[in-house]
């Protein structure tokens, strides 16, 4: 009977292991399982048959994995296809019709700005040039020549700079006297301003010295005064000798004041009389410039019709130099156009010509691409648009360098209107100094379009769903409990929890589709590491 039993539980044991394995492989499934079965089953055969009977079966535990949130950032990406393309095309022409007379570079080649890709026959055009700069030589003896005698035109005959020089002179004496009439008149008005200060100074003086004797007046006692027919005088002798001296002060201040009023009325009468000079050598400049402007004006005359033929014929002079010069710089011009240069750095993406061949404009002998930076344009949907701007760093697959070749690329320009397809074109320059990426590959770019920092992450098949909503199982006391969580990003494989569960919560991520709330757990892993025991 204990051997029964003993089968009996083993296939039970195994029956319950396929169940909750689902698809795994039946070995991982039972694996966990075997220890729990093979003590249990020593259990029952060491117990009397009668035990056996009465003893109540064990709870058998259904296999789970378990794993604890982790702090992580998540981000909500969107990918979007482009193709490489080079960030410059430069198509090469020859601005000449002539023959080929040599080419430097091939299909593929790289090449630097400047160098020389290929040239053409400029026999012709050097000796055209040549003859033009014989010919610059002689017209510009004839420019000097005519040159001079403009020149002479203008500078008039040696007799009449002579007389203009001596009414020159005639006008500078007059400005002269001018001038010393002025400094007269000024120095006469300064020392009027001076003498007036003065008198004014006295005046204050005197009005002083009138005040004080008034004040002496009024305050001395009469039983001081002696009167006599004339006058009335002071009895006491220190009274009489003040106010003596307040009169003698007065009568002095006096005395100066119409000594300076003298000195006033002589600087008056000078003052007009610097007036006067000034205004009389005024009238002499006046007279003086008048005469140098009309004999200038004769002058001008005399001269104006020897200048307009010297000017008639220096003009024509130069016409023929510059006509010849602009056929020299075409000439020139022709010539530099002889040697064809790249105008950038790259690499030589086409090339149709070859020596001997006559070239034109209608021919492109070479294309040149720039592939370092690369760039990628792809359209984006009016809900990221927003989030995209120039310099952002986003991810970028090329398919053709393996699945795990990613690049950072930098955005470069962005659309602020939307293509037909209502999607907004964004160009993205990808750094390409090995030269990997080639136009015309496919590119994968990837873009962040929503980012939690420090949040709780857990395997996406961890969270199921019903009708009451969100939730996962906590393995607690041998036991899987349910608990209701909300979620926030998804990315790939990981779900953000933003509620509902801590990090100390031990989340069963494998086996959970199998469990209900209260349901026996065998936590056979935590974290993807085994359980011993």
């Amino acid at each position: 009977m204990k051997n029964s039993v003993t089968v009996k539980l083993l296939c039970l044991c195994i029956a319950a292991a396929v169940l909750v394995s689902g698809c795994m492989p039946i070995q991982t499934a039972i694996a966990p399982l075997i220890e729990p079965a093979a003590v249990l089953a020593y259990h029952y055969m060491s117990m009397q048959p009668e035990e056996i009977d009465d003893a109540p079966a064990p709870p058998i535990g259904i296999a789970v994995e378990t794993s604890f949130a982790r702090r992580d950032t998540i981000t909500n990406e969107l990918t979007y296809i482009g193709q490489v393309q080079p960030l410059k095309t430069v198509n090469i022409a020859s601005m000449l019709v002539a023959e080929v007379t040599a080419v430097n570079f091939n299909i593929g080649d790289a090449v630097e700005e400047g160098d020389v890709l290929f040239t053409v026959d400029a026999q012709d055009i050097q000796n055209q040039i040549r003859q033009l700069n014989a010919a610059i030589q002689s017209l510009n003896i004839g420019v000097e020549s005519a040159q001079y005698g403009l020149e002479l035109a203008l500078e008039g005959s040696a007799q009449q700079r002579l007389q203009e020089i001596q009414h020159e002179m005639g006008v500078h004496q007059a400005a002269t006297g001018l001038d010393m009439a002025a400094e007269n008149r000024r120095n006469a008005n300064q020392q009027q301003r001076l003498l007036r200060d003065q008198i004014w100074d006295l005046d204050d003086e005197i009005s002083a010295i009138e005040g004080q004797i008034s004040t002496f007046i009024r305050d001395v006692p009469r039983d001081v005064y002696v009167f006599n027919p004339d006058h009335w005088y002071l009895y006491d002798p220190a009274l009489a000798a003040q106010f003596a001296g307040l009169q003698s002060r007065s009568a002095a201040l006096q005395s100066a004041r119409t000594q300076l009023e003298a000195q006033m009325q002589s600087l008056r009468s000078a003052a007009r009389q610097a007036e006067i000079s000034q205004s009389q050598a005024g009238t002499n400049l006046y007279f003086a410039e008048e005469s140098l402007d009309v004999y200038r004006e004769l002058a001008e005359q005399s001269r104006q019709q020897a200048q307009t033929q010297a000017e008639f014929g220096v003009r024509s002079a130069q016409a023929q130099l510059e006509s010849t010069q602009i056929q020299l710089s075409i000439a020139r011009g022709n010539l530099g156009r002889a040697v064809i240069t790249s105008p950038i750095s790259g690499v030589i993406s086409g090339r149709t010509v070859e020596v001997g061949q006559f070239v034109s404009q209608a021919v492109m002998p070479f294309t040149i691409i720039q592939i370092d930076p690369v760039i990628v344009q792809v359209s984006v949907s009016e809900a990221l648009i927003n989030l995209v701007y120039p310099g952002q760093e986003v991810s970028v697959a090329i398919q053709a360098l393996g699945e795990e070749q990613t690049f950072t690329g930098t955005v470069s320009i962005v659309s602020p209107i939307a293509n037909h397809a209502s999607t907004f074109p964004v160009r993205i320059e990808l750094e390409n100094s090995e030269e990997l990426i080639r136009p015309g590959m496919f590119a994968q770019v990837t873009f962040v379009e929503a980012r939690s920092d420090n949040a709780f992450v857990l395997p996406r098949g961890a969270v199921l769903s019903d009708a009451d909503g969100q939730f996962v199982f906590v393995a607690q006391d041998g036991e899987a409990r349910r608990v209701a969580v909300e979620t926030g990003l998804q990315s790939g494989d990981e779900v953000e929890i933003t509620g509902g569960v801590s990090a100390r919560d031990e989340i069963i991520v494998m086996g959970q589709e199998f469990l209900h709330d209260g349901a026996i757990v065998n936590i056979v892993a935590v974290d993807g590491q085994r359980v011993s025991g």
